[in-house]
């Protein structure tokens, strides 16, 4: 069972690396790398990007309902030590992974962006490194709360040998 845990946590993390860093780059590079260009080439840079980027968010979704679900599955009985404080971080983990998967689907519907994409996709990254931030405490409290997953403060004894 430890190498799926693995496989799953190691899903997850390259996920939101590729989900926050393809936001990113969308978002803040891509304008900079072609503020020099036609306004045609930069609408053509933009969709192409776009949907090369769309092609990697859908996948990365269902990875991390995947892949989320099984670490969920595999963690919740922790969270029975202090149920207000992991179970509100957890919440709020999933309620703004949610919001940030709506953004992003009506974001890349279609053919053409929305007429406010930029700053929605602000928002999103906002709301990406947030929910990021979320899941970081909630990993410090599960680990914390739980003495037999908490890490050690103090090296363990080592019995003595007989002389």
């Amino acid at each position: 069972m430890a190498v799926l845990d693995i496989l799953m946590r190691y899903l997850h993390v390259v996920t939101a690396c590729l989900a926050v860093g393809g936001a990113f780059f969308i978002r803040f590079l891509l304008p900079i790398g072609t503020r020099d260009l036609e306004a045609e080439a930069k609408d053509f840079v933009l969709l192409r990007s776009r949907r090369a980027f769309k092609m990697v968010v859908h996948p990365a979704m269902l990875a991390f309902i995947v892949s989320g679900v099984y670490n969920s599955w595999r963690l919740f009985p922790q969270y029975k030590v202090n149920p207000p404080m992991l179970h509100s971080l957890w919440g709020t983990h999933i309620l703004i992974a949610l919001v940030i998967f709506t953004i992003s689907i009506i974001l890349l519907k279609g053919v053409e962006p929305p007429r406010n994409h930029r700053t929605w996709m602000k928002v999103n990254v906002a709301l990406m490194f947030v929910v990021i931030l979320v899941a970081s405490s909630l990993k410090w409290a599960r680990e914390h709360e739980n003495p037999r997953m908490a890490p050690t403060k103090t090296p363990p004894a080592i019995p003595n040998a007989a002389p």
